[in-house]
C-alpha cells in the first residue's frame, strides 16, 4: 500500500513496530538494552517506516518504561537514518527528559498534571517540536443524534448506553486540555490525531480542542496544514495552485461551529468526488 494512490482512500504511512520494555500481548519490539533498541530502529528502517515510535509510559505501573539511555539510543539511532521519532508519554518529566534527547513529536500531551513554565520554555525552544494531543473522553453525556443514521441500531445503542457523564473522566481530560491550553498560547505546533479507531473520532477530537481553548481555525489548520506536513505530505493540506484538490464540501461554516464539519455535503480526494455510499476495498 505504500505510495499506492487507491482511488476513494487515503493515503498510508506507517510508524512500523512501536517499542516498548517488555510487555506480553503486544506486537512491540520490546527492548532491554541500548543495543536493542538501535536494533529496533534499524529494523525499521529497513521496512521504510515513516516515522519511529517509542512508548515512555509504565502503563499505570504494570510494565517498565523505556530508560533515558535507551530512548537516547533510539533517537539518535532514527536521526542518524533521517528519520523523526514521536513518543507515547504520561508523565511531564519523560517529555523534560525525551526533549532534551532530540524528540521530534509527541503523541500525546503531558496527562499527570499541569504543565509548569519549564515545560512550556522547553517546547518553544524546539520549534520543531510537534503535539498530538490526543485528547481523552470528556467524560461528559454528549449529543450523538448526529451518529444515528450511520451506524447499526445496535452499535448506536451500545454507543448510548455508555453515554454518561464520568467525573474521573473529566478531571482526566481537563490536565490535558489546560496543557494543550498552555502549549498553543505559546505558538506550539500542533496536529490533530485521534487515539483509537472510531471514524468519526477526528470529528470528537476537532470539538474537544476547541473546547480546550484552540479556535476553530486554529484546528482547522491543525488537522489539515499541520498534519499533513507533519507526515510530509509535500502536495497537500492546503488549497492553493499545484497542491492535492482533497477537501470536504460542507453545509455550514465550521468557523461558526466547529463542530459543523460534521455537515458533509461531498468529499473531494484528488480532484475527483467520492461515493460516500460505497465502502474502500
Amino acid at each position: 500500500m505504500r505510495n499506492e494512490l487507491i482511488p476513494g482512500a487515503a493515503r498510508y504511512f506507517s510508524a512500523g513496530k512501536g517499542i516498548t520494555r517488555i510487555e506480553p500481548g503486544r506486537a512491540t519490539f520490546q527492548i532491554n538494552s541500548e543495543a536493542e533498541a538501535r536494533k529496533a530502529v534499524q529494523e525499521n528502517a529497513a521496512h521504510r517506516a515513516d516515522i519511529i515510535k517509542v512508548w515512555v509510559d509504565e502503563r499505570e505501573g504494570k510494565v517498565e518504561k523505556v530508560t533515558p539511555a535507551q530512548y537516547a539510543a533510539i533517537i539518535d539511532e532514527a536521526h542518524n537514518r533521517g528519520l523523526r521519532v514521536t513518543a507515547h508519554i504520561f508523565h511531564m518529566d519523560d517529555a523534560k527528559g525525551l526533549m532534551r534527547a532530540g524528540l521530534d513529536a509527541f503523541a500525546h500531551g503531558v496527562r499527570d498534571k499541569d504543565i509548569d513554565e519549564e515545560t512550556v520554555s522547553m517546547f518553544k525552544a524546539r520549534p520543531y517540536l510537534t503535539l498530538t494531543p490526543n485528547l481523552p473522553d470528556r467524560g461528559v453525556k454528549k449529543d450523538w443524534s448526529w451518529l444515528r443514521a450511520g451506524l447499526p441500531a445496535a452499535e448506536f445503542a451500545k454507543l448510548e448506553e455508555a453515554n454518561k457523564d464520568n467525573p474521573k473522566a473529566q478531571a482526566f481530560y481537563g490536565i490535558q486540555a489546560r496543557n494543550l491550553a498552555k502549549l498553543n498560547a505559546a505558538g506550539v505546533r500542533v496536529t490533530l490525531g485521534t487515539d483509537g479507531n472510531r471514524p468519526w473520532g477526528p470529528h470528537e477530537e476537532m470539538e474537544d480542542m476547541v473546547l480546550a481553548g484552540m479556535t476553530p481555525m486554529q484546528v482547522i489548520v491543525a488537522a489539515t496544514r499541520n498534519s499533513a506536513g507533519f507526515v510530509r505530505m509535500t502536495d497537500a493540506g492546503t488549497l492553493e495552485a499545484g497542491m492535492s484538490a482533497d477537501f470536504i464540501v460542507l453545509d455550514a461554516n465550521p468557523l461558526d461551529n466547529i463542530t459543523n464539519t460534521r455537515r458533509i455535503s461531498s468529499v473531494i480526494l484528488r480532484g475527483a468526488p467520492v461515493d460516500r455510499a460505497q465502502p474502500v476495498r
